[in-house]
């Protein structure tokens, strides 16, 4: 539809949707006229005959249900709910009419349904609606401007929703798939426990959506070259078709074969499914699509030429300096990982932030916070013993950044110990000394996350703690130094961690991360 029919199409919708709650007005003065005429009929009923007695107690229910027919809510409310369930339901009519839902991926869909939800008004005893914020979270009400401002930013953000609903969808898939460069093109997918011990789909993994959005999007890119690709009115669902007619009418657990124009899939009594791309130059157009997603802070063109990779170091400054500020959702599932936390008798830890940037992980660091802390003991006959704890949360900071612009903001806060310009690779323990925990965001491109960490480990002192931000390709990722920085990583008996997916999208990239954190002693990170 162009841009000209949808407003004339929408702008016919709204003139209906307001005629209908100017109708709905109407309906509820007849509703309290007919309330005012029932409670006059049944005062004259009461006249008549007053009372229940043994010969009528049987018709006691019928009675009052007829004598309550008629229900007068609050005007308010009832207006309210009017526009709220017109709404849902011409917000849902226009995504279908206008093809939005050809534009949304899983991640799209499942935030429309949020904000298409019910969300049941909670008032207080003066009638005030205290969950009013909840309510405003849902979709807007529909209006010519609203669904108009609606239809385009889905319109502008089509070729990213695209992309992400790509990345989005092989992640599900296996943990591989969280970093292009760590998918092996022709490898086996797994769909775990796509389906349940009745051999039917699982609604818990709800790996049917999983799979509609790969068909969609191989779907589109093979008809990128037909000359209209709008008559092509393509199904989505073909695969989903195809699975579901292979194993109509069973009803336990069972194996079967399916074969469609872009997967193989074997299904098994376990619940699993194993899926083959068929079309290798669909897989390729998808490979590209995700570097692009991602971004060119991937390491596909890393080099490597030492005989020890983890000692290729890449000295240059990355490109931007690599500087993606660590988001605050991040940052607090860094700072909520940390071990900061002191006893008020011990002395204050040292904290090192490597290339700080804005000090998003370094402030959290170095605010003091207190609290109280749950320590559970094996007490006396096998019981539990729980104990209470004072902690505080008190760290003398240093910084190391690059930039000298982002070097002063840091020293205008005034809350670190040192603020140091300098490329954090050529400093050594000799000028900054060791440090109780080290927590870093590093750049990510061409494998620089993994020369600032082992860089790091440097300046750990024998008991330090390190916890670091890195691209999710590392865990995955087969060249030389990847290989060796897990060896590396092993050895210290690190725990990899995967940050949601999109962590760091608000700051302008899309790879995928993951935190690393050891302890330099080899000891276990705690859960």
């Amino acid at each position: 539809m162009t841009a000209v029919t949808i407003r004339a199409t929408v702008e016919d919708i709204v003139r209906i949707r307001n005629e209908a709650l100017e109708l709905y007005d109407k309906a509820y003065e007849a509703i309290k006229a007919a309330d005012a005429a029932v409670k006059l009929a049944n005062e004259r009923a009461a006249l008549a005959s007053p009372g229940i007695n043994g010969y009528t107690y049987s018709h006691v229910k019928e009675i009052d249900a007829f004598r309550n027919a008629v229900t007068l809510s609050d005007p308010d409310k009832y207006r309210r709910t009017a526009r709220r369930l017109l709404d849902v339901n011409i917000w849902a009519y226009i995504i279908e009419r206008t093809d939005l839902e050809r534009l949304m991926d899983r991640e799209a869909k499942d935030q429309l349904r949020d904000q298409m939800r019910y969300v049941p008004e909670v008032t207080n005893r003066d009638g005030e609606i205290i969950n009013q914020g909840e309510i405003d979270k849902l979709l807007p009400p529909v209006t010519v401007e609203n669904v108009t401002a609606t239809i385009e930013t889905f319109m502008a953000e089509a070729d990213t929703i695209f992309r992400r609903g790509i990345a989005n969808a092989f992640a599900k898939l296996d943990r591989r798939f969280r970093s292009h460069d760590g998918w092996k093109i022709g490898s086996r997918v797994i769909l775990d426990r796509a389906f349940n011990e009745h051999g039917n789909w699982s609604h818990y993994s709800n790996h049917r959506d999983t799979l509609i959005d790969i068909e969609r999007t191989l779907t589109i890119l093979d008809q990128q070259d037909e000359e209209d690709e709008r008559e092509l009115k393509p199904s989505y669902a073909t695969t989903i078709g195809a699975i579901n007619q292979a194993r109509r009418g069973i009803w336990n657990p069972t194996q079967s074969m399916i074969e469609t124009d872009y997967f193989r899939i074997r299904i098994f009594k376990n619940g699993n499914a194993h899926l083959w791309f068929l079309r290798d130059d669909l897989v390729e157009k998808v490979n590209k699509l995700l570097a692009e997603f991602y971004g060119e802070v991937l390491a596909d063109d890393a080099t490597e030429r030492a005989d020890d990779p983890l000692k290729d170091i890449k000295t240059t400054p990355a490109r931007r300096y690599g500087f993606f500020p660590t988001p605050d959702d991040a940052a607090e599932i860094v700072f909520r990982k940390a071990p900061l936390k002191r006893r008020f008798d011990q002395s204050d830890l040292t904290v090192l932030e490597p290339s700080a940037g804005k000090g998003n992980l370094a402030r959290r660091a170095a605010q003091e916070r207190k609290g109280l802390d749950t320590v559970t003991e094996d007490g006396e006959g096998g019981r539990r013993k729980i104990t209470y704890q004072d902690f505080i949360m008190r760290a003398r900071v240093d910084c190391v950044e690059l930039q000298p612009q982002l070097c002063e903001q840091l020293e205008a806060e005034g809350i670190y110990r040192r603020v140091m310009n300098a490329d954090f690779l050529h400093l050594t323990p000799a000028t900054t000394g060791l440090y109780d925990r080290v927590i870093m965001n590093p750049p990510f491109d061409l494998e620089r996350d993994i020369d600032h960490v082992v860089h790091a480990l440097n300046f750990l002192k024998e008991d330090g703690y390190l916890i670091a931000i890195m691209s999710a390709g590392t865990e995955f990722r087969q060249t030389r130094k990847a290989k060796a920085f897990r060896d590396l990583m092993n050895r210290y008996n690190a725990r990899w961690t995967d940050l949601p997916a999109g962590s760091f999208s608000s700051v302008g990239t899309y790879v995928n991360t993951l935190m690393v954190e050891l302890w330099k002693n080899g000891r276990r990170p705690s859960y």
